[in-house]
């Protein structure tokens, strides 16, 4: 959900997150996310498609190896690009002789916030550039027009990492702008909680591109001043205005994605969602909610996971988890389990022991956590975040099911495609690595419902879209305090670590180390109607009664990736609030289960939905990030027709 995968990096001892055919292409205007027409996103041969069809793709580095495959394979991320430095050096960590196709300059910078806050956002810009044989150089050339993507990570406090740069294709995409948020990875101060929540945020995102258009730092936005003069001749409605192509966000990251689109809906022209979270109260409860008193789900028996690190493990390579659930739930258990708690009862029980349970308070232990964690104590910081992230991480590895499935069942999606307006089966095997089309899909009758009933966790609705009363009025967060149990604890230097050193030798200490993503997800945890103002309603999918719900929750149509034209019941020429959007999502997601996106569902039909039936929560797994390879390749394909077809109505007038 809100959270991301940490994977303790042992060299700086800090937590980085794991998240991190068809030929009819229709010709969109440039840079109105309205005008994002349904089209196929397939392959085409025409020269008027020239600069699409070269993509190299896959992780094979030779376009014949790829072309040759016959076997039906998933997508995979692309390969990490070479890096050219501003004097034109390319990197050679391999050695190579060749002649990359393409390389990745990178330029980093730091932006100031508003007035008052402490906050300086840091940012990169990845840009590549292709080899021109013309020149012998690589090109910088504005012909290219390549198209840009934004990273929006998980957390709150996660971080991004070039890696997320690998989703997109190089062919289609020229720049992927990396953010760290507020309090995030190398953005300073590095927690920090005061002037952290959703609204500046949204204002972050908006002043990052706008920032990215005045410094030039985007070759594509920039306007010059006889260009700027013709367009003030020619319309007022000035062109010069340079949305985001496409937005990736990914967990707390979709929260952040809808709350910009709804913000700013010419500011984006696409998106895609992974691992659906809106940040409702229901959702926060779900993962750090404590179990109601009745409940009494039976112990599981102990698993062990070598993923996590002596840090967390307190010195075993090992943490004992909970077997997941053999079977899908039943309704019967969704009914009863409304928490996390009840179906992770050993983690439970270690994550909340020592804690003072509130009664009628059901976040009484996640407050107990904010006051240890936001405290003064470092002691108390340090122990709280190991076990914080052995909840989460427990959480994460195990999911809600693992069985030795076969490779096809384990390849399995579910879809909502809007444009047959149905639900349909899919495999998200690929012919080649250049195909964005699964090889089979297969019609649902009526079963669906009950498919669809049994992938919910802490929700039994499939048609409700409200939710518990929304306070507006709460508008400052919950004080924080130290804790009698931290003053109480164990000191500080009994917590020092010799043996954990990172690469320079240097010893681990506790008193200095800050779990910003522990600190963060608990402080909007805790604080989630005042984080989250004034998005409450919209994120909560819970407008008011005067408000249409279509007025909210609509767009166009995403292209479609079938060799087959359908036809949208949608006027190209109404205005939508949200861009057109492929949300995927895993069914063994524990941390944000498909609870959310099937409400979302719900009341957004133009949304189409991918659910990875035996993934979980991970933009890594192989199934959900070929899915997010493919999705950003059929958005890319529709959005540079439209470049190209502005460029040929720019050269007839």
């Amino acid at each position: 959900m809100m959270i991301s995968v940490i994977a303790l990096v042992s060299a700086t001892v800090t937590f980085r997150s794991l998240l991190f055919s068809c030929n009819a292409l229709m010709i969109l205007p440039r840079g109105s996310n309205r005008n994002l027409h349904r089209a196929s996103a397939g392959l085409s041969s025409t020269p008027f498609h020239r600069h699409i069809i070269t993509s190299s793709l896959s992780s094979s580095p030779d376009d014949s190896v790829s072309d040759a495959i016959d076997s039906p394979i998933l997508r995979s991320l692309y390969d990490p690009l070479p890096r050219i430095d501003c004097n034109g050096t390319v990197s050679n960590e391999n050695n190579t002789t060749e002649v990359p196709k393409w390389v990745n300059k990178v330029t980093s910078g730091t932006l100031a916030t508003e007035e008052g806050s402490p906050h300086e956002l840091y940012f990169e810009v990845h840009h590549r550039l292709s080899f021109d044989n013309s020149t012998q150089d690589y090109s910088t050339a504005r012909h290219q027009r390549g198209l840009v993507g934004l990273v929006l990570h998980g957390g709150p406090g996660a971080a991004c990492y070039p890696k997320h740069t690998q989703f997109f294709s190089p062919d289609l995409y020229e720049y992927v702008v990396l953010l760290d948020q507020r309090g995030c990875g190398r953005s300073t101060p590095l927690g920090e909680v005061t002037f952290n929540r959703l609204e500046l945020l949204v204002n972050d995102v908006e002043m990052l591109r706008q920032n990215l258009a005045k410094e030039g730092l985007i070759d594509k936005w920039i306007v010059g001043e006889e260009e700027q003069q013709q367009q003030l001749i020619q319309s007022t409605q000035p062109r010069n205005h340079h949305p985001w192509d496409v937005i990736l966000g990914g967990s707390w990251g979709c929260t952040l994605a809808m709350a910009y689109a709804f913000t700013h809906p010419n500011s984006v022209r696409a998106m895609v969602l992974r691992g659906v979270c809106l940040f409702r109260e229901k959702e926060i409860d779900w993962l750090f909610g404590n179990p109601p008193e009745s409940s009494a789900v039976t112990p599981r028996a102990g698993g062990k996971t070598s993923n996590l690190r002596d840090l967390i493990a307190g010195g075993s390579s090992s943490v004992s988890m909970a077997t997941p659930p053999a079977t899908m739930t039943t309704l019967k258990e969704i009914e009863r389990q409304s928490v996390a708690a009840q179906l992770f009862t050993e983690q439970w029980k270690e994550f909340s022991s020592g804690v003072q349970h509130v009664e009628n308070n059901k976040r009484s232990v996640l407050h107990s956590y904010y006051h240890r964690l936001l405290g003064t104590d470092a002691n108390s910081r340090y122990k709280a975040m190991r076990s914080w992230f052995r909840w989460e991480m427990g959480i994460y590895g195990n999911g809600f099911k693992k069985s030795e499935d076969s490779n096809e069942d384990k390849n399995r999606l579910l879809v909502w495609d809007p444009s047959r307006a149905s639900w349909v089966f899919e495999d998200a095997q690929v012919h080649n690595q250049k195909s964005v089309a699964s090889i089979c899909v297969d019609i649902l009758s009526s079963e669906h419902e009950e498919i669809l009933r049994s992938l919910r966790r802490f929700s039994t609705s499939s048609s409700s879209h409200t939710s518990s009363k929304i306070d507006e009025n709460i508008l400052e967060p919950l004080p924080i305090e130290d804790t009698i149990a931290a003053r109480t604890e164990s000191k500080v230097e009994d917590m020092k670590q010799p043996s954990s050193k990172n690469g320079n030798g240097n010893t681990f200490d506790p008193t200095t180390y800050i779990p910003a993503q522990a600190m963060l997800t608990c402080y909007y945890s805790v604080n989630d109607q005042y984080c989250i103002h004034p998005f409450n309603s919209f994120l909560s999918i819970n407008p008011p009664s005067s408000i249409p719900l279509s007025s909210w929750y609509s767009s166009k149509l995403p292209p479609s990736s079938s060799s087959e034209s359908y036809g949208s019941s949608i006027s190209p020429d109404l205005p939508f609030p949200l861009p057109p959007t492929i949300a995927i999502q895993g069914g063994n997601d524990a941390i944000c289960p498909a609870d959310t996106a099937l409400d979302l569902h719900n009341v957004w039909e133009q949304l189409e939905l991918r659910i990875a039936l035996k993934s979980g929560h991970s933009m890594y797994d192989p199934v959900i990030a070929g899915e997010i390879v493919k999705s950003l390749e059929r958005f890319g394909h529709s959005l540079m027709m439209g470049e190209e077809a502005d460029d040929v109505l720019d050269r007839i007038v």
